[in-house]
């Protein structure tokens, strides 16, 4: 998830079409993980909030949304990701693994 956010966060790749792939990547891959029970219902649930994050963000630039704006949206959500990859280790690497 972290790798997710990273891939769309930068200055340069801050565009709403490569934010709504990455959403919809997360969306089918998390549902695969879970359906396969590769990964847990709190696991795909806990990458869900990332996944909406993300959404957000990209209903945010679509709109118009300062930088700072966006930089708290997007700080708010690495922290967030990062605190989900300690609780769930193998989570990040899991999702990759399906690109």
């Amino acid at each position: 998830m972290i790798t997710s956010i990273e891939s769309v966060t930068g200055p340069e790749t801050r565009i709403p079409s490569q934010i709504t792939q990455e959403v919809e990547f997360l969306s089918s891959t998390l549902s695969l993980l879970r359906d396969s029970e590769e990964i847990s219902n709190d696991e795909f649930l806990e990458a869900g909030s990332i996944q909406g994050g993300l959404n957000l963000l990209s209903a945010m630039i679509s709109n118009g949304a300062e930088s700072k704006e966006l930089e708290i949206q997007i700080s708010s959500r690495k922290d967030r990701a990062l605190s989900i990859c300690e609780r769930f280790p193998n989570l990040d690497e899991k999702i990759e693994s399906k690109r």
